[in-house]
């Protein structure tokens, strides 16, 4: 649906912009064709009255131009050149007439203009002018314009087809951001929601057979994944905001971050009956956004718990390595393919390797916090033998 009126979008800027194009470009050669044409047409007049003006001294006017003469009295006409006997008969007929400009044919394609002068001795001239070649100039100009404003109107649709897109760009990128953040919000807020579910289901089970002060500690860590979970919103609405802006910087505790998320996703990992512990000698400090690590780790340990058969185990190691330091997330689940390693970090991507074994947008967002973070994300295992998942960031 939202494509389709993107699409629609489009074709619609795309006539509009050619139809307001085209319509300058039909008025600016409409405008040029009566300019020329009043142009040639004056030019044509001004060489007849120029001939009429030295008409005494004139034997032989310009190619395609003729004479006619008569003295005083009744003196007969005279036509220099001679000419045809219809062209003779219009011009004994237009000498006869008042001074002016006068427009004959001699048929269908032979159009002639005259015009007609007295002098003050009583004699009477006109000089004719066929038409024909100011027509056949007048056809050319109008072809040539005519090719013009259909290149002009190809060009017109190119350009505005250009336009549209570079108009609509900003529109389809809304929408791609708009999907992006709606499946970003609904990956994220899955786990945390699933794990207070699953928190809430035991402490109510738990308060039907023990007594009120022994459910503190789970209360307490009730209250903490609705901070969590609190946190994570916030991190998305963020995101979502500013998602090419530099994280904050404080220092962070790693291996404070992985314990906790152990805490938060243990009651999880006891409902499908998996093994989550955690390895971690602290404090091992980095620089970054809590949430945002905290948001990695959740969604390394969702994947892998999430992937491991009942029985199973996840184990969680945070220490220094070469320098750097390092987040480790390890199972003994249905693995990966190597072949697929490469892509596995790509969103909604999905892998193939063992029954409903599948990697998808939670590991392209530990991508994006590895990289926010000067880090980055290693990932090794084989078909059947686990999969360990290595965020890698530089120390404090």
């Amino acid at each position: 649906m939202d494509e389709a009126r993107l699409t629609l979008a489009r074709r619609r800027s795309v006539a509009q912009t050619a139809g307001a194009i085209g319509l300058v470009l039909l008025l600016v050669g409409a405008l040029m064709y009566v300019l020329t044409i009043g142009q040639e047409s004056r030019a044509l007049d001004a060489g007849l009255t120029k001939v009429l003006a030295m008409a005494e001294d004139v034997d032989d006017p310009p190619p395609g131009q003729f004479l006619a003469r008569q003295r005083a009295g009744t003196s007969p006409v005279e036509v220099t050149p001679n000419t045809s006997p219809a062209l003779t008969r219009v011009l004994h007929d237009a000498i006869g007439r008042p001074p002016g400009r006068y427009e004959r044919s001699l048929g269908d394609d032979q159009p002639i203009r005259v015009l007609v002068a007295r002098r003050a001795d009583g004699s009477r001239w006109a000089v004719a002018a066929d038409l024909a070649p100011l027509h056949r100039q007048q056809e050319q100009l109008g072809l040539a314009l005519l090719v013009a404003e259909l290149a002009g109107l190809a060009g017109a649709l190119v350009a505005a087809a250009l336009l549209a897109r570079r108009v609509v760009a900003p529109l389809a990128t809304a929408l791609t951001l708009q999907r992006r953040f709606v499946a970003d919000a609904s990956h994220e807020l899955r786990t945390p929601l699933t794990v207070l579910h699953t928190r809430a289901q035991l402490l109510a089970r738990r308060a039907r057979t023990q007594p009120p002060e022994r459910l503190a500690g789970q209360l307490d860590q009730l209250v903490a994944d609705t901070r969590a979970l609190g946190e994570v919103v916030e991190d998305l609405l963020v995101s979502a905001a500013a998602e090419h802006q530099p994280l904050p910087e404080t220092e962070v505790d790693l291996a404070a971050v992985a314990r906790e998320v152990v805490a938060s996703m243990s009651a999880y990992a006891e409902g499908r009956a998996v093994d989550l512990r955690i390895a971690a000698a602290g404090p091992v400090p980095v620089r970054g956004a809590p949430t945002a690590l905290r948001r990695a780790l959740t969604a390394l340990v969702d994947n892998a718990v999430g992937h491991v058969s009942a029985g199973g185990h996840v184990t969680v190691t945070v220490d220094r390595r070469d320098g750097r330091v390092a987040a480790e997330v390890a199972d003994d689940g249905v693995g990966l393919d190597p072949v697929e390693a490469d892509r596995l970090f790509d969103r909604f991507a999905h892998g193939t390797s063992g029954a409903g074994r599948r990697f998808g947008l939670g590991l392209a967002l530990v991508q994006h916090v590895a990289r926010a973070h000067r880090g980055s994300v290693d990932v090794t295992g084989t078909p059947g033998g686990g999969a360990t998942f290595t965020l890698l960031l530089p120390p404090a």
